[in-house]
């Protein structure tokens, strides 16, 4: 899809290759970094029994209705699962949440410093669900098969929507819910994309980048 999009804004054919996507050759060849029983003891939370969370996006946070409905829909959540949602807070959303006023009262709704790449992979491999406007948060949870909500109202990766991995609730508070439950709801047996699961991208990188330096 992104070689077709490249083709249609008039790159030429002959300088697109694709070659799949890097971030499972990042998890794999970082795994034994990763240790989910340490930062699942350190947070105190239980495989499967909580939610993860990340909201950064100018067109979420920098809007004070936006982010109040985003935490409306956070204690919707809660209220309904009974279990914690955990947030790694990035910098941009803790300034606007103090700059615009907006709190919540629930003490499961737990709000932490960033975390670091290994935590928050261990965290999100193990989530019930993973709630976020990231990009790449799609891409890892539809190689994990966890159930991913998008609070967003569109998205550059279709394919986690169209495999199934994924859903777009926008950020109102009924919507998110019923997404939550739709995609908890059902079974976590989608195909990721193939190029989502290619092992050596950056062999390839080297090679066609070393093909195109002995021809300089």
């Amino acid at each position: 899809r992104s070689k077709e999009n490249l083709l249609r804004e008039g790159i030429q054919g002959y300088r697109i290759f694709v070659i799949g996507n890097p971030i499972f050759e990042v998890i794999q060849h970082y795994s034994n970094h990763i240790e989910p029983e340490a930062v699942l003891k350190k947070y105190k939370l239980n495989q499967k029994e909580y939610f993860l969370l990340t909201m950064h996006r100018a067109e979420n946070v920098d809007h004070k209705d936006r982010l109040q409905s985003l935490i409306t829909a956070l204690e919707k959540v809660q209220k309904y699962y009974k279990i914690p949602i955990v947030c790694s807070l990035h910098p941009r959303t803790k300034d606007k949440l103090n700059s615009f006023g907006i709190k919540t009262k629930n003490s499961k709704i737990i709000f932490l410093q960033p975390l670091g790449f290994f935590d928050f992979i261990a965290l999100e491999k193990h989530a019930f669900c993973v709630l976020s406007d990231s990009g790449t948060v799609q891409e890892e949870c539809c190689i994990f098969k966890v159930p991913n909500v998008t609070i967003r109202d569109v998205t550059e990766r279709p394919e986690t929507i169209e495999c199934g991995s994924n859903i777009l609730s926008g950020v109102e508070p009924g919507n998110i819910l019923d997404a939550v439950r739709l995609v908890t709801g059902k079974s976590c047996d989608w195909n990721p994309p193939w190029e989502y699961l290619v092992p050596s991208v950056s062999d390839t990188v080297v090679k066609i980048i070393t093909g195109y330096l002995k021809e300089i």
